[in-house]
């Protein structure tokens, strides 16, 4: 499977050549201290990536592209959200629906952008809140199997080095007779090399990317449902003043009542 076959042309941004700028400034670094060794490269890399590549299809592998992307540009933002939400406000009460769905066609956000779609095709507000809450989960269980894909990777590299470990000590173990010294170099080299880049890609690379991605993930939730419950006095036709104030517990940990009724913070605990 080709790298390119698995990243969409919108995602190949000057961040993945600095990306591409800063492998191959380790690579070459590692080379000049001895470091590099292609043969281990080869099995705890390559071996790490082809598991993922089969185990995972490549609409999923994309995702978790798109997500680790997402979680580097860090676009979350309260404050654009709750600025949105109550110009949606402003709108659906003075202008109606429709002037409501033209702005929402223009909405950067996706799920802001299909959430309030979904609100507007709902008469019953029991229904809106079913609707978007099902896009929610579906878009949480998105990003999770993407992160997991993360996770998979950060135990292959491990267990690929270990593998070489093996590899390189069968060959050392197969030169020990004898007076090639040279061959017994080089296995012991593999055995530990493979090791090292195991170690080194699981811990200081993938782990951390997948920790990211997760606490990106999870502020990414918090701002779907500050979307679904701001859609959801939206369509109700509440004052703008109103729907920031309910808003503004997310940011700053209260709890409102609107219309005495809790809000998905209050309901979930």
């Amino acid at each position: 499977m080709h790298i390119r076959s698995i990243i969409p042309p919108r995602l190949r941004s000057p961040r993945g050549a600095l990306l591409a700028v800063a492998a191959a400034t380790v690579v070459s670094l590692a080379a000049a201290t001895g470091f590099f060794e292609p043969i281990s490269l080869l099995i705890t890399v390559g071996g790490a990536i082809g598991v993922v590549c089969a185990t995972f299809p490549r609409t999923r592998l994309r995702s978790a592209w798109h997500h680790l992307i997402a979680a580097f540009d860090d676009g979350c933002d309260a404050e654009a959200v709750i600025a949105t939400l109550k110009e949606y406000a402003r709108i659906n009460r003075v202008d109606g629906p429709p002037a409501l769905e033209r702005a929402a066609a223009n909405a950067a956000d996706p799920f802001l952008r299909s959430a309030t779609l979904l609100a507007l095709e709902c008469d019953d507000p029991d229904e809106v809140e079913d609707a978007l809450t099902g896009e929610l989960r579906v878009r949480v269980a998105d990003g999770e199997a993407s992160r997991q894909v993360l996770v998979t990777l950060g135990k292959l590299f491990p267990a690929f080095g270990l593998i070489g470990t093996l590899i390189g000590l069968v060959l050392l173990l197969r030169h020990l007779d004898g007076n090639d010294f040279t061959a017994i170099g080089a296995g012991l080299g593999l055995a530990v090399t493979t090791t090292l880049y195991g170690a080194v890609l699981s811990n200081v690379v993938v782990l951390p990317l997948a920790t990211k991605l997760q606490a990106h993930l999870a502020r990414r939730t918090l701002l779907m449902r500050m979307t679904i419950e701001g859609l959801l006095l939206v369509h109700a036709k509440e004052y703008p003043t109103r729907v920031e104030r309910a808003l503004r517990a997310y940011v700053t940990g209260t709890v409102e009542t609107v219309n005495d009724r809790p809000l998905p913070a209050e309901r979930a605990a």
